[in-house]
């Protein structure tokens, strides 16, 4: 008669040539300045997003004139933007993340990078041209 092995020496030894496996397919280290990166931008967002949505709740009550001189003052200008770039690096991080995880062809995947880059380059453009037309006084 085989002796069967019991489930914990089969899912040890299992768990063991997985192991084996995954320790020769690259650094871990490939995603740590990515993952620190996120964190950081993350802990950025917290103040500067309580700020920008403080802001906006005052500005409503009041009229375009008064907007486009609360933002032509240098503090909330320089606050406003880098809201936007923190905010913009951290959803291009997360977004590449995502794909990472869920796009398996290569030509695909290099296309939505390629995509998302072009789409933050954009939109960081365009937020920066409007916060400093304003600045700058038109």
């Amino acid at each position: 008669m085989a002796k069967v092995p019991s489930l914990s020496n089969a899912t040890a030894l299992r768990d063991e040539s997985v192991l084996r496996q995954v320790r020769h397919l690259g650094s871990a280290r490939s995603g740590l300045r990515e993952w620190r990166l996120q964190r950081l931008t993350a802990l950025a967002l917290i103040p500067l997003g309580l700020y920008f949505v403080a802001s906006i709740l005052w500005l409503a009550k009041s009229d375009q004139v008064t907007a486009a001189a609360w933002l032509a003052s240098p503090i909330p200008a320089l606050l406003v933007i880098l809201f936007l770039l923190a905010g913009l690096a951290h959803a291009l991080i997360g977004l590449n993340s995502v794909l990472l995880d869920y796009v398996h062809t290569r030509a695909w995947l290099i296309a939505g990078e390629l995509l998302l880059r072009a789409a933050a380059v954009i939109l960081a453009g365009a937020g920066l041209l409007a916060v400093l037309k304003l600045f700058l006084g038109r």
